[in-house]
């Protein structure tokens, strides 16, 4: 990063960006360019690139801000902001700084009054299009507490051509996640069809074996074997739809629906398969979190209530959602007989769904609780944070 020792460190009132803006800085900003796409490293060097624009135009506070399909604008990176100033502008409604199309370049960085920044105390702001092609994906905007730099035609130019650079490298970045989620789609068809072609009509089979068997022994009047083959015909009714479930599940797309929809699905499953009184709570708007947070969410909310319907003889259960800035807390809890965690603990072996729930938890960088007694119900708490960042 450039530093106070750089030459570019100084600049003298009414000076452009373009008089002194060096190698070095064009260096960083095709570095940035080309390697965006890295997941582990875009907002780091996203900070980068607004660092050196502050450091070379004198802004106090410089923020990117994205688009996102729903019509709001995320913010992606920032600098010079406190938490408070963070957390207000990480999702919110399209503003005032967007921009509309001119002739003249300097038009297009909108010069004037803060509105919707006038909590900074800053009296100038700049707005820079992150453009990809004639698609607008957000802006950069760039707060100045005074007008230090001489807003001309080339600086002008220059800031847009940074936003044109960054608004190729998140297109591209976006197109590539495209591609791996068709490819992850993909997959996920050829194993429901494998499952399909394999184990269902393996299962198919065994429980038209074990109905016949069943008629069979129905004529010897062996009660302890009609008893036993009928819960083997029920285990195998159980499996079959469970395996039904599962390549239902992964033929369904994978993108965003929504926590909240995924949620409603869940319990409306929970709904049809037992006489369970459910009620599902969210204390919250709908979630913005990507779609394999909320397939993991899912997934684990499913585990749960599969296990409530199996082992819990429950007469209620509560679902809840809850979002605080960005700290997302999903409660499941029961009414049902409990069990001992000691038990569970020792025979971690026996209680794979449980063992996947944690798993998923980490996978989702949260903690996942669960809380339980013998005949005192269950409580299941997940919790993780996400904050928006380039989808």
């Amino acid at each position: 990063m450039a530093n106070s020792s750089d030459n570019t460190g100084v600049i003298e009132p009414g000076k452009s960006i373009s008089e002194i803006w060096n190698k070095y800085s064009l260096q960083l900003l095709y570095d940035i360019t080309s390697t965006i796409q890295a997941e582990d490293e875009k907002v780091e060097l996203l900070n980068d690139l607004l660092e050196l624009i502050c450091h070379h135009v004198h802004a106090v506070a410089a923020t990117v801000r994205l688009i996102t399909d729903e019509g709001h604008m995320n913010l992606v990176s920032s600098i010079g902001l406190d938490d408070e100033q963070i957390n207000s502008l990480k999702h919110t409604p399209i503003d005032g700084t967007l921009f509309r199309r001119h002739e003249n370049p300097i038009d297009e960085i909108q010069q004037g009054s803060i509105t919707n920044f006038e909590y900074l105390n800053h009296s100038i702001i700049w707005t820079v299009p992150v453009r990809y092609q004639l698609r607008t994906l957000g802006v950069i905007n760039l707060m100045l507490s005074d007008s230090v730099i001489e807003l001309d035609d080339e600086t002008a130019r220059l800031l847009i051509k940074i936003g044109l650079h960054l608004g190729l490298a998140i297109d591209q970045y976006r197109r590539d996640k495209e591609l791996t989620q068709k490819v992850i789609q993909k997959e996920r068809n050829s194993l429901a069809n494998e499952l399909h072609d394999s184990l269902a009509q393996t299962l198919a089979s065994l429980k038209f074996q074990v109905r016949i068997l069943d008629e069979t022994l129905q004529q010897t009047s062996d009660y302890r074997a009609i008893t036993t083959i009928e819960k083997v015909e029920h285990g195998l009714d159980e499996a079959y739809t469970e395996l039904r479930e599962l390549m239902a599940h992964c033929r369904v797309p994978v993108e965003k629906q929504g926590l909240i929809k995924v949620l409603e699905r869940a319990v409306s499953k929970f709904k049809e398969d037992t006489d369970i009184h459910i009620l599902l709570q969210c204390d919250c708007e709908e979630p913005y979190v990507p779609a394999y947070m909320e397939m993991n969410a899912y997934r684990i909310v499913q585990e749960a209530l599969t296990n409530i319907k199996k082992h819990a003889d429950a007469k209620i259960v509560r679902l809840l959602l809850k979002n605080t800035d960005n700290h997302y807390r999903i409660l499941i809890e029961n009414d049902g007989k409990g069990f001992n965690k000691k038990t569970i603990n020792n025979d971690a072996g026996k209680h794979l769904g449980l063992t996947i729930m944690q798993e998923r938890a980490l996978h989702l960088g949260g903690e996942l609780k669960i809380e339980s007694e013998p005949d005192e119900g269950t409580r299941i708490e997940l919790t993780f944070d996400y904050h928006a960042g380039i989808e």
